[in-house]
Order: structure tokens, then C-alpha cells, then sequence
């Protein structure tokens, strides 16, 4: 099951890779993963940790370095030829990913910024996964919240609940992430959940729905972060099911025993 995961995985990215002087279906790139486009796009996020407009608008601007440095055709060209309306726009974009203009080029050609294609990484991390499926769970927390990126919150997350743990002592303890659909650069919530209210949360209320629960033994943040985009990338494809517009949820158990909630319809 990895494996046909991987391979349809993959052949989004070549798909991508191939049609970068094209315009790029979100309908198509559903297609090849075999889920309906909300699952694509959350699936892409979890899996690259961008966006999936990000990520074309930069493999994009990096291409478009390549034939800068070339040499051989204006700036107009190249910026139609990577599907931008004008010159200007196409500047802008550029220079907000590069520090500078198209046409400073051959000054900076050591200060590239060049976005690689994804490549999936060897992971030392199970490829077995015991999960089963709850049905209309519902979900009324207490919670306090911060501001974050869903590729840096494997980072800021474990900061979070070190600063503010002391005041879920001797209640439940839930972790949630929700991301902006939105944005560009994956601005994401996280919370620092409880079924018991304490000092300073706000009351937030999950609606109902049916989840993949996954169980496992907590190792850390960075490990997490591992697991989860593997899971989106090699499970949730094969399940059958698409994905809910609704948060995942952590729950941390006594004895380091841990419980994802990934909401399915």
C-alpha cells in the first residue's frame, strides 16, 4: 500500500514538474492522487509542509532563474512563459522570493534562492499502522492558542506546551491544528486543548464527525511530524475516505501513549 501511495504521490509531482509552462489542474491533480480536491490540498500541505501554490509559484521562480542566467530570452518572455500576466508582476514575484530584480540577474547569480523539487525522503518510522475508525465524535474542549506555520509546528508546538503544561495539570490534555485554506504560506492555529476548563482558555466546540484514529507511543515533536505526513501521504490516499474541514486532534495519554484523530467523511 506504501508503495502505490508513493508512486501516485510521485506522479503529482512529475505531473507538476512537466506542465510548470502550463496551467496546472487542481482537478487533474486530484485525479492522480484519487481524492476529491480538499483532500488534495490538505493532503499536499501535510506531505511537503506548502502549499500547493506556493509550492508551483516557487519550482516556477526557480526555473525561471535558470533561464534568466541563460541569458537568451527578455524578462517579458520568461514571465509569460511561467504564466504571469506581465513583467511587473512577474518582478514582484520574483524579487519577493530571490531579494532581487529579474534583470540584476547576473550580479546575484550566487544568491539564488532555488526551490528543488520534492523528493519523498527515506523514513526510519513504521510502515505499519494500527488505527480503527470512531464514528460521530464530537468534541467540546477548553483551549488557549497561538499563531504558527503547519511546516514550523513541530517547532513552536513543543515550545508552546512547555510554557503553558502547568495549567492542564491534572486534566486531559489535547493538542488541535487548524490551517487557513487561504494562505499561501500555511498560517496555521495550534491549541493547547482540555475537556476541563483552566486559567485563560477560551471555550471552542468541534462539530461531529467520524475520525481515523491512529495509536501509537509519543516519542517527540519531530517524530510526529514524520508519522503524520506519512500517514497523509500513504494512508488517507488508500482509505477510501476524504477528508473533513475540520482540525486534527492530538490526545496525550499516561505513559507516553498517544491517540491522533484525523476527521474522514
Amino acid at each position: 500500500m506504501n508503495k502505490a501511495s508513493n508512486e501516485r504521490f510521485n506522479d503529482l509531482i512529475k505531473y507538476i514538474e512537466d506542465n510548470l509552462l502550463e496551467e496546472i489542474s487542481y482537478k487533474k491533480c486530484s485525479q492522480i492522487l484519487g481524492v476529491n480536491e480538499y483532500t488534495m490540498h490538505r493532503i499536499f500541505l501535510f506531505v511537503t509542509n506548502y502549499n500547493l501554490a506556493e509550492y508551483i509559484r516557487k519550482r516556477r521562480l526557480s526555473m525561471s532563474a535558470l533561464d534568466l542566467i541563460e541569458g537568451k530570452e527578455r524578462v517579458i518572455d520568461i514571465a509569460i512563459k511561467y504564466n504571469y500576466e506581465s513583467s511587473q508582476a512577474f518582478s514582484r514575484a520574483f524579487k519577493s522570493m530571490m531579494g532581487f530584480l529579474p534583470s540584476e540577474i547576473n550580479n546575484n547569480k550566487k544568491n539564488i534562492k532555488f526551490f528543488s523539487q520534492y523528493e519523498i525522503q527515506n523514513e526510519d518510522i513504521e510502515d505499519e499502522f494500527n488505527y480503527h475508525i470512531e464514528k460521530n465524535l464530537e468534541f467540546n474542549f477548553y483551549a488557549i492558542s497561538m499563531k504558527t506555520k503547519v511546516r514550523d509546528c513541530h517547532n513552536t508546538a513543543p515550545l508552546f506546551w512547555k510554557e503553558n503544561h502547568k495549567l492542564l495539570v491534572g486534566k486531559s490534555e489535547y493538542g488541535l491544528l487548524m490551517y487557513d485554506k487561504t494562505s499561501n504560506i500555511g498560517d496555521a492555529t495550534y491549541y493547547i486543548a482540555s475537556k476541563e476548563k483552566f486559567d485563560s482558555s477560551k471555550q471552542i466546540n468541534i462539530d461531529k464527525s467520524n475520525y481515523l484514529v491512529f495509536e501509537f507511543k509519543y516519542l517527540n515533536s519531530t517524530e510526529l511530524d514524520k508519522l503524520v505526513r506519512k500517514i497523509y501521504r500513504t494512508i488517507i490516499p488508500d482509505s477510501g475516505y476524504e477528508l473533513q474541514d475540520l482540525p486534527d486532534i492530538e490526545e496525550y495519554l499516561p505513559n507516553n501513549n498517544f491517540k491522533l484523530y484525523i476527521p474522514i467523511k
